[in-house]
């Protein structure tokens, strides 16, 4: 247990210092190219004419924005890093961590559509379906694909 908590919160350093600080330069086209992925699936979920670049348009006066932070890679790292840090094998990591960006990802974008629509409803709704919902969908998802990535490897499998 210590080993796999010590491994987590070093690869949670590692991981958010190479692929989400903002002086890492890797970092920002990642980053980058992960918010103009997650508008642009998130737009395909939309009426034609409510999303503008990064900006889901609620009224004249009132959008969402699709920032950084918004774009799905908080989880995914926290994800990863979890999925590093526990023992199994490369192949079966490997598989996980492509298949945790999928799900996390496309539910990333769930999660918007779901925000938007409560929004839509009453603009009111934005810290409950953002903060509470939103967020504790994302925290629910990255928790199951963690539970089945321990629950699917084999039993005494070596680390490599």
């Amino acid at each position: 247990m210590k080993n796999f908590l010590l491994s987590y919160w070093l690869g949670i350093a590692l991981l958010f210092g190479v692929f989400y600080w903002d002086l890492s330069p890797l970092s920002s086209t990642i980053n980058s190219l992960q918010t103009n992925l997650t508008a642009y699936l998130t737009s395909l979920s939309l009426i034609d004419n409510m999303m503008e670049e990064h900006r889901i348009l609620i009224n004249a006066h009132y959008s969402l924005v699709i920032e950084k932070a918004c774009n799905g890679m908080i989880p995914y790292l926290f994800f990863l890093a979890s999925i590093i840090a526990f023992p199994s094998t490369l192949m079966h990591k490997v598989k996980w961590a492509i298949m945790g960006y999928i799900f996390i990802s496309l539910m990333n974008v769930f999660r918007i559509w779901f925000v938007t629509q409560l929004v839509l409803q009453e603009r009111q709704n934005f810290s409950l379906a953002h903060d509470y919902l939103g967020n504790g969908l994302l925290i629910v998802t990255g928790l199951l694909l963690f539970t089945w990535f321990v629950k699917s490897r084999k039993r005494g499998s070596s680390p490599l």
